[in-house]
Parts: C-alpha cells; sequence; structure tokens
C-alpha cells in the first residue's frame, strides 16, 4: 500500500487564508505484514544489485516486523553466504526451514553452507532432502554425488549422477563426473563416452579433455589419448599436470625424447612437482643419460622423501654410473617403501648378501 498525503497548498496567510487554514491529514502506516513485504522486496533488488551489507539490513527489518517470514530467513541465509558468513546463513536457513519445511531451496541451500563449514555428512543429507523435495532439480543430485564421489562411494555416485542427467540432460557437469565415476569403477568405454558428451555440452570444459585423455591412456588408446592431450595444450598452456601426463602417454609410445620436452615444460611450470621430476628420471634412463637421471631421482626424492619409485630409478641410474653400493642402498629404500621390485633389483644385483649383515 503506498502513503497518501492530502495536502493544502497555501498562498501567502493572510487574515483570511488563516481563517480557511486546512489541516494535512496523513494516511496510517502499513501494516507489519505489508511493511516486512516493501523491506522484504528491497532486500532481493539490493541482493541482486550485490549490495549485500544493505539487503541483510532490508532482511532484519523484515523479519523484525514479521518474525515467521520463511523467505526472509532464506534470502538473508543466501546473502550470509556470499558474505561468508556461513554459521549464521545456517542458522537462518533452519529457521526457514521450520517456518517452511517442504521449500526444497532451503535444504540445498543450507546443504551449500554445511559443505563451505566442511560438515559433508550434514550437507549430504540436505541434497538428499532438496531432491526428495524436488527430484527435477539436477543440482541437488549432482551436488551430493558429488560428495560421495568424494568418500569413494563411486556406485551411489553414478546413481546421483544418473539422476541429474534424467533431470537435466544438458547438464555437462553431470556428464563429466558420472564419466569420472565410471572411470573409478573400471567401466572405461562408458566412462570416454561420458566425457565426450560433456564436451559436446560445453567444448570449453576442458577438465573434460584431460580426464579423457587419462581414460584413453589407461584403456590403451594412446594415439587418443595423445589427441586428447594436445587439443588441451593448444587451449591451456599453464597446467603442469597436462605436461606431465602427455610426457608419461609418450614414454609409452617409446618416445623419449618428446617426453623429457613435456616433463622438462611441467618442471617449469612448477619446480615442486616432484612426480614431474621422476618421470623425467625415467625417460633420462631410457636416453642412456644417466647423470640426469641421477639428478632429476634425486631432486625429486628431495620433494618427497618417501617417494618410492624415485629411489628405484636413482638405482638404475647409480648402477650404470659404476656406483653399486649407492644403488643397493637406493633399492633397499624403495623395498622399505612398499615397492617389491626394490628387492627384486637388489637380488639380481648381488646385493643380498650386503642387505642381511
Amino acid at each position: 500500500m503506498t502513503k497518501t498525503y492530502i495536502l493544502f497548498i497555501g498562498l501567502l496567510l493572510t487574515s483570511a487564508a488563516a481563517q480557511a487554514q486546512v489541516d494535512t491529514v496523513r494516511a496510517s502506516t502499513l501494516p507489519p505484514a505489508q511493511q516486512a513485504e516493501k523491506l522484504y522486496n528491497s532486500g532481493v533488488a539490493k541482493f541482486n544489485q550485490k549490495s549485500y551489507r544493505a539487503a541483510l539490513q532490508d532482511f532484519d527489518k523484515a523479519l523484525a516486523a514479521k518474525p515467521d517470514f520463511a523467505k526472509a530467513y532464506y534470502n538473508r541465509a543466501a546473502v550470509r553466504y556470499e558474505l561468508k558468513e556461513y554459521p549464521t546463513a545456517v542458522q537462518d536457513y533452519d529457521q526457514a526451514i521450520k517456518f517452511d519445511p517442504n521449500t526444497f531451496t532451503s535444504y540445498f541451500g543450507r546443504a551449500q553452507a554445511r559443505e563451505a563449514l566442511k560438515q559433508p555428512t550434514e550437507a549430504e543429507q540436505d541434497y538428499g532432502k532438496a531432491a526428495e523435495l524436488k527430484a527435477d532439480y539436477a543440482p541437488a543430485w549432482y551436488y551430493r554425488g558429488a560428495l560421495r564421489f568424494e568418500k569413494a562411494d563411486y556406485q551411489a555416485a553414478k546413481s546421483d549422477f544418473d539422476a541429474a542427467i534424467k533431470a537435466d540432460p544438458a547438464y555437462a557437469y553431470a556428464w563429466h563426473d558420472r564419466g569420472s565415476a565410471q572411470r573409478q569403477l573400471g567401466n572405461l568405454p562408458a566412462a570416454i563416452q561420458d566425457y565426450t558428451q560433456a564436451l559436446k555440452l560445453q567444448p570449453e570444459l576442458l577438465p573434460a579433455l584431460l580426464n579423457r585423455a587419462a581414460t584413453r591412456r589407461r584403456a590403451g588408446d594412446l594415439k587418443g589419448a595423445l589427441q586428447d592431450y594436445n587439443d588441451y595444450l593448444r587451449q591451456k598452456q599453464d597446467n603442469a599436470l597436462a605436461y606431465t601426463n602427455r610426457g608419461a602417454a609418450r614414454y609409452e609410445q617409446a618416445d623419449y625424447k618428446g617426453a623429457v620436452d613435456d616433463l622438462t615444460k611441467a618442471i617449469e611450470l612448477d619446480g615442486q612437482y616432484a612426480f614431474a621430476w621422476n618421470n623425467r628420471a625415467a625417460a633420462y634412463l631410457k636416453l642412456e643419460d644417466y647423470k640426469k637421471a641421477e639428478s632429476d631421482a634425486s631432486k625429486a626424492i628431495s620433494l618427497n622423501a618417501q617417494y618410492a619409485e624415485a629411489y628405484l630409478n636413482r638405482g638404475h641410474a647409480r648402477e650404470m654410473l659404476r656406483n653399486p653400493d649407492a644403488a643397493c642402498q637406493d633399492w633397499r629404500k624403495a623395498a622399505e617403501l612398499g615397492l617389491e621390485a626394490g628387492n627384486t633389483h637388489a637380488a639380481n644385483s648381488g646385493c643380498g648378501a650386503a642387505e642381511k649383515e
């Protein structure tokens, strides 16, 4: 309701005008429910403008006027989420659910806040309730599936991604993450199909290229894997992992020089990436550059003292550099860290007697 005013506009006051003076009349104040609605609408407008503090003030006033206003609690919670005030956001979502327990958005919002608070079990429950209340809301299924994937419950995650795709067949992220669940379950052809569909729906979803490449490599399709790595690196050249993985694929194709080039690029991008240093050591071993192999393996070990494969590779390099005692020591260390091949090489190279001493 808009306030109305009946105004008397007078000219210069004379005695006659004074006798004709009429008092100004104002309409009564808005009822609390209407005042709350007006403040709520103002808060929503400010939220959409990203004026979060101003929106928060409006929702505070709306709730003061109408303490059981579920929508105001929900939207104040959304503001607090944007402000990263997650505990109070959860409290507001609690109130929204108390006054309106059948609205899925409050459960979904509370789930997001609980995720931010590192409460995955509670978040998973809330996503489930949101999906129960609105089965065609794909994000509820998707986010619950992501939580289940993170705790290695891949079959349950896949079921949730199935439901997300059913609710929204154009949901590229659901296709992508179902592909990852399929890969973990060993369903490699299905995983490749899902990654391909994700890319069809969203060609700029570059992680799908990397993951399809890794899946193709695991399935033995090195040519397809390299094509995916090439496509990815044409579009994004700042990812050490991509160079490392393409280097590994090239290594498996016996392109050891190409592997060294990729792994060198990975190291330039991330000098703390132990995996790249070790893999380049392995490539240098194949190229019979044993000094560089020893140096790279040593760098990998300096970055990760528990890196069994790096000890194994350094042992190989030291053997070829005619340093058998150091080689035996490295192989034993690899075995101590759980790599049985260390014992095998130690035994085959005559380290067994020393090992028993």
